[in-house]
């Protein structure tokens, strides 16, 4: 049932009482009343109380509003990050992905400096900490003078490996940072994060982070010919049957695996790698394009 409380401002934060303005949002965007979104859970009073900020709700009751309203966890967060992204910018995974297409160093370098002042006035925050380590890998990408210190190599490799749930969080960290990671490390922790017993392994979105994130592990393991971790994982994705809706990923796994079989010595792969370029520009991909266009140019130049 809902808490009152006679000053809210002194029990709750900003943050906590704007989930019920970003619930009340979403139940108008998805068209339920108030009468239909309550149901049998609470009461409409409650609910009007929860969504104008005067109470909070307890756990299961949320939960159970949510699906009254056919909405997930997961769509949730991401309407409460981006009303609160003037308090979290790394909420925003496409803009971070589009700034390492487009080399945009600077919006990087801004992302960075927000963090770091963060930072400055909670320097044991360790979520804080990790941001700070994604943001200077993805730099990375874009300029190679960036990298990472060895003591936030360490702080990143510990907390990977102390993990027993991988979250999307902790997928798309560990594929930012993988080419920081010594390639022994990596593949255990690779194989720490694909470990069926963990409990959202099988949730649709679980599924593609990793799918995403081991593409860039192989990629990385082929460059540094270090060869058996990289085909062990192209045999997992392989078996793990990519939903054809995902034809990138898809894609991706067929250019890594014939750049696979062309670092081992076959130079026939070079043709599907190719064919993979072709079909890139064929899709108006670009930007991607034009970097597996330089990728195959340099192997031509410089054959195995």
């Amino acid at each position: 049932m809902a808490k009152n409380h006679s000053d809210l401002s002194a029990k709750y934060s900003a943050e906590e009482l704007a989930i019920g303005s970003v619930f009340k949002l979403l139940r108008e965007s998805k068209g339920f009343s108030q009468e239909e979104t309550a149901g049998d859970e609470i009461s409409c009073p409650q609910l009007s109380n929860f969504e104008n900020g005067k109470t909070i709700l307890v756990t299961h009751h949320f939960m159970a509003l949510l699906r009254n309203i056919n909405v997930d966890m997961f769509e949730f967060q991401n309407a409460y990050n981006q009303y609160l992204k003037n308090k979290d910018i790394l909420l925003f995974s496409v803009e971070l992905s589009n700034a390492v297409m487009d080399k945009d160093t600077s919006k990087l370098n801004l992302y960075l400096k927000q963090i770091e002042a963060q930072l400055t006035l909670d320097s044991q925050n360790k979520r804080l900490k990790l941001d700070a380590i994604r943001i200077k890998s993805l730099l990375y990408f874009v300029d190679q003078s960036n990298t990472i210190t060895k003591n936030e190599q360490s702080f990143l490799i510990n907390y990977l490996f102390d993990l027993k749930e991988w979250s999307m969080y902790d997928i798309r960290l560990l594929g930012s940072c993988a080419q920081f990671i010594d390639v022994i490390k990596l593949a255990e922790l690779t194989n720490h994060m694909i470990d069926p017993l963990q409990t959202n392994i099988e949730l649709y979105h679980i599924k593609h982070a990793i799918t995403q994130c081991l593409l860039n592990i192989i990629n990385i393991f082929v460059e540094q010919k270090i060869f058996e971790p990289a085909r062990r994982l192209i045999a997992y994705l392989e078996n793990s049957e990519i939903h054809e809706y995902f034809m990138f990923d898809k894609l991706t796994l067929i250019y890594n695996s014939a750049n696979y079989s062309h670092q081992k010595g076959d130079s026939d792969a070079l043709v599907i790698m190719e064919k993979c370029l072709k079909i890139l520009e064929f899709c108006g991909c670009s930007k991607t394009a034009t970097q597996v266009s330089e990728e195959l140019k340099k192997l031509k130049k410089n054959p195995s």
